[in-house]
């Protein structure tokens, strides 16, 4: 992939829509393009991430057993951030993580993510409302006894 394929595919992800271009150049040169096949482990439960990754294609599974065996899971597609929660709260990752599909990802060190944080207002608040809207709609789902899938 080039340097211009790579801002491109960030564009399109809505938390990073609001970023200069020059911000979007930096994530660009300094994440790491990751790619994991249909069925790859990407974490197991209960690791420490050191880093956030974007999905840029593809889908991923966040899943967890129960003592009965059955597992429950979730699933995570194009444009959303993993690892972001768990760095955030210092807390180890909550399910076993797998690739559904072939996932492109961008990796962006836990540097990399704080600085973001810090020096670019517009990516903190872009970044505060999808947390405040995946709780929603985690809450939401919970109240009405659905499944979060």
């Amino acid at each position: 992939m080039t340097l211009e394929s790579d801002i491109s595919c960030l564009k399109a992800v809505p938390l990073f829509r609001s970023l200069p271009a020059s911000r979007l150049k930096l994530l660009a040169l300094m994440g790491e393009r990751r790619h994991f096949p249909a069925g790859a482990l990407i974490s197991e439960e209960g690791q420490r991430p050191q880093e956030v990754y974007c999905i840029l294609d593809g889908e991923i599974e966040i899943s967890h057993p129960r003592a009965s065996g059955e597992a429950h899971s979730f699933r995570l597609a194009t444009g959303s951030l993993l690892g972001d929660v768990p760095l955030l709260c210092n807390e180890p990752t909550v399910g076993r993580i797998t690739a559904k599909t072939d996932v492109s990802m961008l990796r962006l060190p836990r540097e990399l993510f704080f600085e973001l944080l810090d020096s670019i207002p517009e990516f903190a608040v872009a970044l505060s409302r999808d947390l405040a809207s995946r709780l929603y709609r985690v809450a939401g789902a919970v109240l009405r006894g659905e499944k979060t899938q």
